[in-house]
């Protein structure tokens, strides 16, 4: 896909999403408010986020593209555990594991262990980085970047008033496209062949 198809499609899919949250809105006034309709579509879509890039990572060949994807789901995961608010639902185990210095706690050191593997393998995990930067799913995953960095803006009042909807606009776009970003990651990896399909292959490239 080249990419003044993909801006096209970009914009004509945040426009659509743009116009039924807001048509949305008019029907339900409170949307944005926490555990409603727009705060579980982006649950939704960074849970799809983080499933992808794990079956993505699975699908890598190697161990640069592994710790790419691995590194993407742990990226989507987190933003995951910190946008739902557990603590209104009647599960104390779960509350307490998901707030807190608990959560802190584990959250870093899932992201210690990925930067160690990252350590392990820059160099060739750089440059899997950058190519997949100039792919479709990189030129997606940094627009959803910059409806993170705007919904940021918003709700410090950056840009203008602060208001909860426009932020919350903001992040279902995010979540949208982090989510077609792993569909397209995805997708444009091969199947990892295994069992009785690699040993065919190995015996095939022996011959």
């Amino acid at each position: 896909m080249n990419k003044m198809k993909l801006g096209f499609y970009v914009g004509i899919a945040v426009m659509a999403n743009f116009a039924l949250w807001i048509f949305l809105k008019q029907t339900f006034p409170l949307i944005q408010e926490e555990n409603g309709p727009m705060e579980n579509f982006q649950a939704v879509c960074l849970a799809l986020t983080t499933i992808l890039s794990l079956r993505t990572a699975k699908r890598a060949a190697n161990a640069p593209g592994v710790v790419l994807f691995s590194l993407l789901a742990l990226f989507a995961a987190t933003f995951l555990v910190l946008e739902v608010d557990f603590r209104k639902m009647d599960l104390p185990a779960l509350n307490k594991i998901m707030n807190g210095r608990i959560r802190d706690v584990w959250v870093g050191s899932l992201w210690l262990i990925g930067l160690v593997f990252l350590g392990k393998n820059f160099r060739p995990t750089w440059s899997s980085f950058r190519s997949w930067l100039r792919s479709a799913a990189g030129v997606l995953m940094l627009c959803a970047g910059l409806f993170w960095i705007t919904s940021a803006l918003i709700d410090k009042g950056v840009l203008g008033m602060s208001d909860l909807f426009r932020e919350e606009l903001m992040e279902v776009n995010a979540t949208l496209l982090m989510v077609w970003s792993a569909i397209l990651a995805f997708k444009a990896l091969p199947h990892k062949p295994s069992g009785p399909a690699m040993d065919a292959r190995a015996r095939k490239s022996k011959a």
